[in-house]
């Protein structure tokens, strides 16, 4: 009956979990998808329930052990019943470990809890920054869809205008054939971005942790690429990463470990008490007790515990050579993190204050010299096909900045606007 309960609450979080999925936002904005993450990702959940797990452990492993409770009959004569005893015993015998011992053991235990704390911390930075991530690639298509859309749209126009010129016999046969591959190079790219733009949309319900297959799902997406100057040093975030990286917290929480370890080897060398309390009948008599203490020898110290010790002195040493590794790593992906986004800050600004405006104004005087017949068709492209590069590789230049920005807040392990 208890296993058909179990079995049936479980049917009811299950379906509760995919009803929740089935009202997905028509809209969404980063904050809107970082806060689904955390509502649906299963590794999120995962982290709490190994949490729980070590609690449970720790419970377990500052018990005291079960008393031992014995009755015994003694001296009972052959053929007869237990209640022709001569010597009954009562007795119940209880284990304890030296409080030292204990005490290490718990605080191992308790650092063990913050430990898989810390990695859920971890799990949850990466997921936040791969959903971030998967947005921001979701706005870059999203942008450069627009662009192949007015690119579409013109290459259209001049379509139609070659045509009709060729018919009138203003344009050559090469210019019509041009303005033809034009439009279909335009509409190709058109259907490839919008393709990748559905692709990115599957990624990112994927790093959301969405279970459902939404074939027809396509939000409306609220944010768009942005730049905002970082001023920060590299010194600077240089300390703030080794302060917040959530790996060096880690490492040194495990380099904590490795020493209770080592306390609780040291302590193995002191000895476990064992007492315990008996009531005897004899002969019919009652009023007898006994009281027995004992307490184990660590008379094998040169192999046990001397060794236990020695593998706690190596573990510690692992620890410390672990600890230096990712701090190296953390100096590391934080310097190349900054460099990137300040590289990536110098292209916006060219693109923005110097090479879009220029491309435009190319574009703007193309038009106008080919409406009136100064320059040819194929010079026209030319300057369209200048603009549309530019205005790829600005939007390309927004989309690393902010996956750049990305990356640094990995390394710090915080976000940063």
């Amino acid at each position: 009956m208890m296993k058909n309960i179990i079995f049936l609450l479980f049917l009811f979080f299950v379906y509760k979990n995919i009803v929740s999925q089935d009202k997905l936002p028509q809209t969404l904005s980063l904050s809107d998808v970082e806060k689904m993450a955390i509502q649906y990702n299963p590794a999120l959940k995962k982290g709490d329930n190994r949490i729980l797990s070590a609690e449970g452990r720790y419970l377990t492993g500052v018990s005291p052990q079960m008393p031992e409770l014995s009755l015994s009959y003694d001296f009972v004569p052959a053929g007869s019943s237990l209640g022709n005893y001569e010597e009954r015993s009562i007795e119940i015998n209880q284990s304890i470990e030296f409080p030292l011992k204990l005490i290490h053991k718990g605080k191992k235990l308790n650092n063990e809890i913050n430990i898989i704390a810390s990695e859920n911390d971890i799990t949850s930075l990466n997921i936040i920054n791969n959903v971030r991530r998967a947005y921001i690639i979701l706005l870059q298509k999203q942008a450069l869809i627009k662009i192949a859309e007015e690119n579409y749209s013109v290459a259209s126009e001049f379509k139609s205008k070659s045509s009709i010129r060729f018919d009138v016999g203003e344009a050559t046969n090469l210019e019509k054939l041009t303005a033809d591959v034009q439009h279909a190079q335009a509409l190709n790219n058109l259907e490839t971005l919008k393709n990748e733009y559905l692709i990115a949309l599957s990624d990112m319900l994927y790093s959301v942790g969405i279970k459902q297959i939404y074939s027809d799902y396509n939000p409306v997406l609220l944010d768009s690429l942005t730049f905002k100057y970082f001023d920060e040093s590299l010194e600077s975030v240089i300390q703030i990463s080794l302060k917040t990286n959530p790996l060096l917290t880690l490492s040194e929480l495990r380099k904590n470990g490795a020493v209770m370890n080592r306390k609780i080897a040291i302590s193995s060398f002191l000895p476990d008490l064992t007492i315990g309390y008996k009531r005897q009948s004899i002969s019919g008599i009652n009023n007898y007790y006994g009281i027995n203490l004992g307490i184990s020898l660590p008379l094998w110290f040169m192999f046990d515990q001397k060794g236990k010790v020695k593998e706690a002195d190596a573990e510690i040493k692992v620890s410390e050579y672990e600890y230096d590794e990712i701090y190296l790593d953390v100096v590391n992906s934080t310097k190349k993190a900054y460099i990137s986004l300040k590289n990536s800050e110098k292209q916006i600004l060219l693109y923005k204050n110097t090479l879009l405006p220029e491309s435009e104004e190319i574009f703007r005087i193309a038009s106008t010299n080919y409406e009136i017949g100064e320059i040819t068709y194929l010079e026209f492209l030319q300057s369209k096909q200048i603009l549309i590069t530019t205005k790829e590789n600005y939007i390309s230049a927004l989309s690393n900045f902010n996956l750049n920005l990305i990356e640094l807040e990995k390394a710090l392990g915080r976000k940063l606007f």
